[in-house]
């Protein structure tokens, strides 16, 4: 299956089902294995008031294409908590490559649709290290 066609698939998944609060995003088929990161970035943040969560997802899948060009980046999620915030987790191939990147994305002409319904005041962003044990 094409990594349009999965993702299509799952927005209508989403959009057709209020209830879900988790969307997992970068499950193309070549996609880097997640085993390729050793670093996890971690992004809360609340939408723009009156923003409509379906038209945040819809600007969610399309940063897929962006993010995937940008060095190091292996993969992403989303959840929605109760409360309605968002929490973002992202992994990347290195902390260099994750520090390097939120810059480059807010700069990037291509992501203005999805940080427009971002609350800029809202967000924190952390950094952990993945380790194996």
């Amino acid at each position: 299956m094409k990594k349009l066609t999965l993702k299509s698939l799952a927005l209508s998944v989403v959009l057709a089902t209020a209830s879900l609060t988790t969307v997992t995003t970068a499950f193309a088929e070549e996609a880097i294995p997640i085993t390729q990161a050793a670093t996890v970035e971690y992004l809360q943040f609340s939408l723009v008031e009156g923003t409509n969560p379906d038209d945040f997802l819809r600007e969610t899948l399309a940063v897929d294409s962006i993010l995937e060009g940008y060095d190091g980046f292996v993969a992403r999620h989303l959840a929605r908590n109760d409360d309605g915030s968002w929490v973002e987790v992202v992994y990347w191939k290195t902390l260099k490559d994750a520090e390097a990147a939120l810059p480059r994305f807010v700069k990037d002409e291509r992501t203005k649709g999805f940080l427009s319904l971002v609350d800029g005041d809202s967000m924190s962003v952390k950094y952990s290290t993945l380790f194996e044990y």
